[in-house]
């Protein structure tokens, strides 16, 4: 019993902070049911919105595919014409 008496009240006082602080901690976790249900609900869907997202980037590297095929001809006439304006600039002086 004097053992007891010999704990500075300090220590005492810290040790049921802390035992206050886990307390709440518990009651915090306990009353998030619905957000672990949430967390739970978005995990079944997960596969879900994966498949969706493949297909949709799919979709758009296919688009991305024909569009390189469309401008691919566009280069050939883009540089051509940079070769007529240079030779027009070499014809005109001053320029």
């Amino acid at each position: 019993m004097f053992e007891a008496l010999s704990i500075p009240p300090r220590l005492v006082l810290r040790a049921l902070d802390d035992l206050h602080i886990l307390a709440e901690g518990v009651r915090s976790l306990s009353s998030r049911e619905g957000d672990l249900d949430d967390l739970l609900e978005a995990v079944r869907w997960l596969p879900e919105v994966e498949r969706d997202l493949a297909a949709r980037v799919d979709e758009l590297e296919t688009q991305v595919r024909g569009l390189r095929d469309e401008i691919r001809p566009l280069q050939g006439t883009i540089a051509d014409f940079h070769g007529e304006l240079r030779d027009l600039r070499e014809r005109i002086p001053g320029i």
